[in-house]
């Protein structure tokens, strides 16, 4: 068994002369797996004591009854990552050096965190209200900021690890970086149920500052290799010196089929998502369970996405990142199925099970078939537009879900999510996905019309 563990890092790091890699990304290609891993399993320590879809909407639910401002958690989040990439794009674009770019705005990500242990520490002396209000900006700046810094991120990801190698890369990286967010969520589990309120939930907030610095220190240290010229035929779409160019983002959706049914198949999974924000709070309600069982449930989410990653590692490379993001959908929809059936604890433990694989195989399927839509000029482009306009839902998400659960219930707005979910993934199927070894799509100029006599 240690042997096959071996051989399977041993392949997994190593860059052979068939895999056609160039030369500048083969040479910094172990080191940039090695801070990558660092950098991820810093900031899933982090993200484990402030988790968007358990700890931070039990702390909302400590301030606000309202089922609308708690499906807001994750949402204002999410959403606030997706949407600013496409704005961006040309920026991205543009930079020779997607590095450089990306550091920056990795440090921008960092800032709306410092604030967290402070609003915590606040909550004695200022009212519910305010205490809300601040939390929601905060909420929104985080996820604004960190919008800003993943399109060079993703960039970066995909200059220095090689088509070939992502599946693999990706899914080491997070099964560490998972493993990581398991020792975080028993921490918070600690704290949670030993500290009084607020006091404990300030703690954990201050834990993750320190790790998510950490985290940017580490991924401050890749090496990015020289870009290789392209050799594949070019489109009549090019990337624009414009930093928001409509004109080209409408050309794009005009001539390429195969984006335009990605965008729609991932926004009817997107309304399918607005279930997440409610996992911890509707279980807590239901089995009238103590704050600190949040802690645990981001516990058993992150030691099953270990699981989900080191499956998607061992598998990505052969079935595609297609066949992943199916899957994982498919999984989301069972455990939606558990969390309207569990009775008991133990059974509800299965939720988080489920959607930790589901989640692993979302990030990791998702990123690796957006940057195979498009050819390398556009790469940027390809990934603000699907982040943006597909992220755009995210914001009707928490509102509808808000109010059926306001109007007819929790179970209806879980058969909802489940309902959208099952439609994406009809939808997904019909997305073509890159088959395994070969070059990325170019995008097929539009026939000359014919002039006028």
């Amino acid at each position: 068994m240690f042997n096959r563990v071996k051989l399977f890092f041993y392949r997994t790091l190593s860059i052979k002369p068939s895999d056609n890699v160039p030369e500048g990304v083969a040479r910094y290609f172990k080191h940039n797996v090695i801070v990558n891993t660092l950098d991820l399993m810093f900031f899933f320590f982090a993200d484990s004591l402030w988790s968007i879809n358990t700890i931070m909407p039990v702390f909302a639910a400590t301030l606000t009854d309202s089922p609308f401002i708690i499906g807001l958690m994750p949402a204002i989040v999410n959403a606030g990552w997706f949407i600013p990439q496409m704005f961006i794009s040309g920026v991205v674009s543009r930079s020779p050096k997607k590095l450089p770019l990306s550091r920056k705005f990795a440090i921008a990500e960092r800032l709306p965190y410092l604030f967290f242990p402070a609003l915590a520490l606040a909550i004695p002396h200022i009212s519910k209200a305010t205490a809300l209000t601040f939390l929601l900006i905060l909420m929104s700046l985080r996820g604004i900021f960190g919008g800003l810094s993943a399109l060079p991120w993703q960039e970066v990801m995909a200059t220095v690890f090689p088509i070939s190698h992502r599946a693999r890369v990706f899914g080491i990286s997070r099964v560490f970086g998972q493993s990581m967010g398991v020792v975080g969520s028993a921490i918070a589990a600690v704290v949670l149920s030993r500290l009084q309120y607020p006091y404990n939930y300030a703690t954990g907030f201050f834990i993750a500052v320190i790790a998510q610095w950490l985290s940017f220190a580490s991924y401050s240290q890749n090496r990015e290799p020289e870009r290789a010229p392209v050799n594949t035929p070019t489109s009549e779409a090019k990337p624009s010196p414009k930093a928001v160019d409509f004109h080209l983002f409408g050309d794009i959706l005009r001539r390429d089929g195969n984006l335009r049914m990605y965008l729609i198949a991932r926004s009817a999974t997107f309304l399918g998502s607005m279930g997440s924000a409610f996992l911890a709070v509707y279980g807590i309600h239901k089995l009238a369970l103590s704050d600190e069982q949040a802690a645990i449930f981001t516990g058993v989410l992150f030691a099953s996405g270990i699981l989900g990653y080191a499956v998607w590692a061992a598998l990505g490379d052969k079935i595609g990142p297609k066949r992943i993001v199916m899957i994982s959908l498919f999984l989301w929809v069972i455990s939606l199925v558990v969390v309207l059936t569990a009775k008991v604890i133990w059974v509800y433990y299965l939720v988080f099970v489920f959607y930790g694989i589901h989640s692993s195989g979302m990030g990791l399927g998702d990123l690796a078939l957006v940057m195979e839509l498009g050819e390398e000029d556009l790469r940027p482009t390809y990934l603000g537009m699907a982040r943006t306009l597909t992220g755009s839902v995210l914001l009707l998400a928490p509102v509808l879900a808000g109010w059926l659960v306001e109007s007819r219930g929790y179970p209806l707005m879980f058969a909802a999510s489940i309902a959208f979910t099952l439609l994406g993934t009809l939808l997904m199927n019909r997305v073509r996905d890159v088959p395994r070894g070969l070059a990325l799509p170019v995008l097929t100029p539009a026939p000359a019309m014919p002039k006028e006599e």
